[in-house]
Order: C-alpha cells, then structure tokens, then sequence
C-alpha cells in the first residue's frame, strides 16, 4: 500500500510504502507526480519505506510504472533528489544504483529516526548557485571510478602477471571503470548545465 503523506513544503512529494504495491498504487503515485511536474518545475521526493519485499510488488505494478515513465518522462527528469527513510538492507544499495543510473537525481537514504534528517537533506542544496561544484556524493563516485581506472593502469605496467594477462586484467578494470562511471559523468554534465543556466 501507498499513502501520501504531508512534508510541509511544497517543493517535496511525500509518500509512504507499507507492504503489497499493485497497479493502483503505482497509478496514485505517478499521478500525483504528474500533477506536480505539470507546471515544469523541479521537485524532490521524500519516501518511507516500512515493509517491503520483492514478492509484495506485482508484475502489474512494474509494467505500469514502466507505462508511465514512458507516457510521461518528466514525472523522473523533473524529480531532482530523493530521500528514502527505511531499515530494510536491500533496498539502500538498490536505490544507490538507481540514482547512480538517473543522471538527473540524487538520491540518499536514512534510517528511521533520521527522518527530520532526510527532510532537511531535501531542502538543502549542496552547491553553491556561482559556481561548478560537485556533491560530496559525486566526489567519492568519480574518486573511486578513477582509483579503478589507475589500479587498471597499474595493472597494465605492473610484472605480476604474464604480459596478455597484465593487458586483458587492466584493459578490462580500466573499460569497466570508464562503464561504471558514464552515469556519474552525465549527472555532473547535467549539474553544471542547469547551473550555467541559471
């Protein structure tokens, strides 16, 4: 089940996830989320998760929210942040990968408790309006994906191995650091568009 919950702030969607999700839900939410992007602006959304497994979503469920970001690809393009309240330990690196793979969000999550926290994270730009900067999340992504790339490096210079397999090992780590870090690229191109244009 899905409810709406207040957040007193217009700028942030509250919702709150509680067991089975079925077409219904997914329809409440993504209209709620179409009527806040129909006037274009940027919005942020603040979910608590109580219970939730894999088995509790319905086929159903996912083949409409597929549906309807396809419909309507603003309701994702125009949610800048969220922040996901729960103590289920799957869903966090699961939501890390999903904002990972959306350039245009940032996503973080809390633990119930922090949920005052995770409102004031919403409301809090962490760059300055002038100038280019990163999120402290974006940093330590790009600083791991580049220690890849230079262990990647090392390998390929490195006499630990035979020379083919100094040069598949690092061609491989350095190709799938560059992979890995495309998404984080694009949400930094994005960033620093939407501030120039400012």
């Amino acid at each position: 089940m899905i409810e709406k919950i207040n957040t007193f702030d217009k700028d942030i969607v509250g919702f709150r996830i509680d067991g089975h999700v079925d077409k219904s839900d997914i329809d409440f939410v993504y209209d709620v989320l179409d009527e806040k992007t129909s006037s274009g602006e940027k919005f942020k959304a603040y979910m608590e998760v109580k219970n939730l497994s894999l088995g509790d979503i319905s086929w159903a469920a996912i083949k409409e929210e597929l549906s309807r970001i396809f419909k309507n690809p603003s309701s994702v393009i125009n949610l800048s942040k969220a922040a996901i309240v729960t103590d289920i330990p799957w869903l966090k690196p699961e939501f890390a990968v999903e904002s990972a793979l959306i350039p245009t969000l940032e996503g973080e999550t809390f633990q119930f408790g922090q949920e005052e926290q995770a409102i004031e994270w919403l409301r809090t730009d962490q760059r300055q309006s002038e100038r280019l900067d990163l999120t402290e999340s974006e940093m330590t992504q790009v600083a791991f994906f580049k220690s890849a790339a230079g262990f990647g490096l090392g390998l390929l210079a490195a006499s630990l191995f035979t020379r083919e397999q100094r040069r598949n090992l690092g061609l491989s780590v350095l190709l799938g650091s560059i992979l890995l870090s495309l998404p984080v690229s694009l949400k930094v191109l994005n960033n620093n568009r939407q501030l120039l244009e400012k």
